[in-house]
């Protein structure tokens, strides 16, 4: 893989995007506020970004096609161990929290994160890299396949489990920063 490339890849799909939006936002922000950012702009955007999420991936989904119907075994072999490591970093990330008494508050999101692996960007990266039919490509596929409904059945348990997160007085919990 050539240096070249990747100092691109993550050029084009990491530093220019967080760039032009950390700097479009701090625009915003002082020309307009944070409540009016927060309360009317953002939530003007909340159906664009959902759709545009769902676009991506059935796009992602439509160029993998035929490597996902007709490599069913490969699929198979790389959908197992990433269903156990997701699950284990998941059930690790909202397990120590517990331990630790942090807020259910903050121990869900971080069984969210402990459950993501940034497929979407995974999948844009290996198809610069490698090509939309390579091997790496029908990897990051299966991940984003394996990682939605994970994602999914990680929040219905944390949902289901808020009360292990309900302390007597006396055992405050740690509160987030």
């Amino acid at each position: 893989m050539p240096f070249v490339v990747l100092f691109q890849s993550v050029l084009a799909f990491i530093v220019i995007p967080l760039a032009a939006g950390a700097s479009l936002r701090a625009v915003i922000l002082r020309r307009s506020g944070k409540e009016w950012f927060e309360n009317v702009l953002l939530p003007k955007f909340s159906p664009v970004t959902i759709l545009s999420l769902l676009a991506t991936l059935v796009l992602i989904f439509a160029f993998q096609a035929d490597n996902l119907t007709g490599k069913s075994l490969h699929v198979f072999l790389i959908a197992v161990p990433i269903l156990l490591q997701v699950y284990f970093n998941s059930g690790l990330a909202y397990g120590l929290m517990r331990f630790f008494r942090v807020e259910h508050a903050v121990a869900a999101p971080g069984a969210l994160i402990g459950a993501s692996n940034f497929f979407e960007l995974a999948v844009a990266t290996s198809i610069a890299l490698f090509g939309a039919s390579s091997g790496a490509a029908l990897a990051t596929v299966v991940g984003v396949l394996i990682e939605v409904p994970v994602m999914l059945s990680v929040c219905a348990v944390c949902n289901r489990t808020r009360h292990w997160f309900v302390w007597e007085p006396s055992q405050t919990p740690v509160r987030s920063a």
